[in-house]
């Protein structure tokens, strides 16, 4: 700054001072004043501070109330409606005590249980044998000690015992049925086929008797074949024995086998259904096969596959023999 100016503003601010010292003091407000400018200045204060907690509560509710529209916009966007109950199966035989699990997980017992329907699950008693008519076609049997589920009408889920599966498709010409049976240590699918599914000691147990099957395992995946038993446990790969198509380890399925109307079927046909329930191959000597096809049955039959086909053979004047899983029908001597 210059000297020029240094020297206005010292007059100036003199000149100032002079003035100030010439003007009377101000009057002070008097205490009655004084209380009614605080007040209204607190008064003042309060509602603009009452504006702003307003503001900062409909914010705050806004916030929530967009968060609550998000959730449930969100939750509306991925439930997936409930479905209807459809029926699934239908029951041909059963015995022993056989249970339905309750909403409260409690087991109910039934003894009139006619059909099932998705979402129920059914639990089977010591000594307990239920044969069910898969919807889609092919039969189920369930053995005792056993807990399943019906998930919808292409599945079911096994949380433990042993089921039994014959798509049918050999005797009724029909497309293979739809049936994926989940468990927790895979799922199998059939490729028209027959086989044992066991889930026991956190273990996936799969037995061939006809077809392929194709297991999709947690960690392992298999498609077996006829003959093979195929064991899925943990992180383990698969490990795969022989079994033979007959014998102790299907006897289980033969005891469920249910009643078969043959009225009108030749004998022929009963015992191509018959072998199949047995898992034996079916051969014939010199004109047995004829008599065979020109026998015709009537009525009903409801007994264990091995005495309906004694029974049967009996009445038509045939022998029969079993050898290495081969049962040979001949005519009597």
């Amino acid at each position: 700054m210059s000297d020029i100016n240094h020297g206005k503003d010292m007059r100036s601010d003199e000149a100032l001072e002079a003035l100030l010292r010439h003007a009377s003091p101000r009057p002070m407000p008097s205490s009655v004043d004084r209380d009614a400018v605080r007040n209204a200045i607190h008064a003042e204060w309060q509602s603009v501070a009452r504006q702003h907690q307003s503001r900062r509560r409909l914010a705050s509710f806004a916030i929530a109330a967009t968060v609550l529209i998000a959730v449930f916009s969100l939750f509306n966007v991925f439930r997936v409606p409930a479905a209807d109950a459809v029926q699934v199966a239908t029951i041909e035989k059963s015995f022993g005590r056989v249970y339905l699990l309750g909403e409260q997980s409690e087991l109910r017992e039934t003894s009139d249980l006619a059909s099932v329907v998705s979402g129920q699950t059914i639990v089977t008693g010591p000594s307990t044998g239920l044969a069910l008519a898969w919807g889609d076609g092919g039969s189920i049997r369930v053995d005792e000690s056993t807990r399943l589920s019906f998930v919808s009408r292409e599945s079911i889920y096994l949380e433990s015992g042993r089921i039994y599966f014959d798509s049918m498709t050999e005797l009724n010409d029909a497309p293979s049925p739809r049936l994926v049976v989940k468990t927790d240590l895979g799922e199998v699918r059939h490729l028209g086929t027959q086989y044992m599914a066991q889930v026991a000691e956190e273990a996936l147990v799969v037995s061939v008797r006809e077809g392929q099957v194709s297991i999709d395992g947690t960690y392992h995946n298999h498609t077996a074949s006829l003959g093979e038993q195929v064991t899925l446990a943990g992180r383990q790969r698969p490990s795969i024995l022989s079994i033979g198509r007959s014998g102790a380890a299907w006897e289980w399925v033969s005891r469920i086998s249910p009643a078969v109307d043959v009225d009108g079927m030749t004998l022929h046909e009963f015992l191509v259904r018959v072998t199949r329930e047995l898992g034996l191959e079916l051969n014939f000597e010199g004109r047995a096969e004829q008599v065979a096809h020109d026998a015709i049955l009537r009525g009903t039959i409801d007994a264990e596959p091995a005495e309906a086909l004694r029974l049967r053979l009996a009445t038509a004047a045939l022998d029969w023999r079993i050898d290495e899983g081969v049962i040979t029908i001949s005519e009597s001597s």
